[in-house]
C-alpha cells in the first residue's frame, strides 16, 4: 500500500464510540449476515445494508478508530454493507473477540499478531522484537508472500480470516525512571499484554513482564502494582499512562501493526461485489490509519518534549536490545522466517 498523505488525511473523520448504549441484548446477539438492521437500533444506519459488527479493544478516541474505523464505514457507504463498531473491549478482548469471529458469533475483530499466533503459530512472528526497520519494512512484509502464506494456513486452521493489516505504532517503554539499558529493567514489573511473545521480548531486553488487560493498567501504575508498561505513544496517550509515568524510553522494539479480522461464515456469505467493496475499503482504511499514527507519533512526541509532564529519554541503546531480542527470536518456532524477514532488509 502506498502512503498517500494528501488525499487520505482529508478522508479522516472524527467519529464517537458507538453502541455504549446499547442493551445487553445488543451487544451479546449474534449478525445474521444479510438481514436488514432496525433503523431504532443504529440511527441512522442505512436498513437495506448488511451490517458488520467489528469489536476492537482500543478506546474511541485511538486512530484505529477515529481513523481507521471511521475512514472504513465511509468508504462502505452504497455499497450495501455498513460496520457497527464496539470499541474499548465491550465484547471481550483480542483473545475472546478471535474466539468469537472463528465460532462466527462476531462478524469481524481487530487482534495482534501475538493473539493470531495462537491459531497459526507463525502469525505471531510480526510481533518479533526489532523485526522491523520501519513502517515500510512492516507494509511490505504483510503484503509480501511470505505472509500471504501464513495467513492462509491461519483461515485454513481456524476459519478465521485476515481482511487488512494496519499500522498501529512503535512501541515504546514509559517508567518512573530512566531505562537506556538491560541493567536498567532490574527489579521492574513491566506490564505487557496476555501473550507469551510479549513476555519474551521483554525477557530479551532484560525485564520482567507481567501480563494485564489494557483496561487495567493505568490504575495499576497509579497504585503501583506495576513500575512499567509498553505501548505505541498514540495508546500511551489515549489511555493517560503518561500521566502517571515519569519517562517514556525510546527502545523502538516493536513496529507493530494489527490485523482486522473476519470469520469464514461471514466472508463466504458475502458477495463477489461485497467482498470487492470491502477489499477495497480495508486498503483506503489502512493508510488512512498510518497517516493517522505517524502524525499522533510525531505530535504527541513534541507535546512532550516541550511540556513539564513525562519525560522523552533518547539515550536508548537500542543497538544491543536489538542484539540480544535477535538471539532470542531465532530459537522461536518461527525463528528461520523472522531471519526470513529482517534479512529481506
Amino acid at each position: 500500500m502506498k502512503l498517500e498523505n494528501s488525499t487520505t488525511s482529508s478522508r479522516r473523520r472524527s467519529t464517537t464510540a458507538i453502541g455504549l448504549a446499547a442493551s445487553a441484548a445488543l451487544l451479546l446477539s449474534g449478525c445474521n449476515v444479510g438481514t436488514p438492521v432496525d433503523r431504532d437500533e443504529v440511527g441512522q444506519a442505512d436498513t437495506d445494508a448488511k451490517t458488520l459488527r467489528l469489536a476492537h479493544v482500543y478506546e474511541a478516541g485511538h486512530p484505529v478508530e477515529e481513523c481507521g474505523v471511521a475512514t472504513l464505514k465511509e468508504e462502505l457507504e452504497g455499497s450495501g454493507l455498513q460496520i457497527e463498531s464496539f470499541p474499548a473491549a465491550q465484547l471481550g478482548n483480542e483473545s475472546e473477540s478471535l474466539e468469537q469471529v472463528a465460532s462466527g458469533a462476531l462478524d469481524m475483530a481487530i487482534a495482534g499478531p501475538s493473539f493470531l499466533g495462537v491459531w497459526e503459530e507463525d502469525a505471531a512472528v510480526l510481533d518479533g522484537a526489532y523485526l522491523f526497520e520501519d513502517v515500510d519494512h512492516f507494509e511490505e512484509t504483510v503484503e509480501g508472500e511470505a505472509m500471504a502464506t501464513v495467513f492462509d494456513g491461519l483461515y485454513e486452521s481456524s476459519d478465521i480470516r485476515v481482511l487488512s493489516s494496519w499500522y498501529y505504532g512503535t512501541r515504546h517503554v514509559t517508567a518512573n525512571k530512566k531505562i537506556s539499558t538491560s541493567a536498567d529493567f532490574d527489579g521492574l514489573k513491566i506490564r505487557t499484554p496476555n501473550a507469551p511473545l510479549y513476555l519474551e521480548n521483554v525477557a530479551a531486553m532484560g525485564g520482567t513482564a507481567t501480563p494485564m488487560a489494557l483496561d487495567e493498567v493505568y490504575l495499576a501504575l497509579q497504585q503501583g502494582v506495576i513500575d512499567a508498561q509498553e505501548n505505541p505513544i498514540p495508546t500511551i496517550s489515549t489511555a493517560k499512562f503518561n500521566e502517571v509515568q515519569d519517562y517514556i524510553n525510546l527502545t523502538g522494539h516493536m513496529v507493530q501493526g494489527v490485523m482486522i479480522t473476519t470469520g469464514r461464515t461471514v466472508y463466504e456469505g458475502l458477495t463477489d461485489e461485497e467482498r470487492e467493496a470491502l477489499d477495497s475499503a480495508m486498503a483506503v482504511a489502512a493508510d488512512d490509519t498510518r497517516v493517522c499514527i505517524e502524525e499522533q507519533e510525531e505530535g504527541i512526541l513534541d507535546e512532550w518534549r516541550a511540556g513539564d509532564g513525562i519525560q522523552v529519554n533518547d539515550d536508548v541503546d537500542r543497538q544491543s536490545f536489538a542484539a540480544a531480542a535477535e538471539e532470542a527470536m531465532l530459537q522461536q518456532p518461527w525463528g528461520e522466517l523472522y531471519r526470513e524477514i529482517k534479512g529481506a532488509r
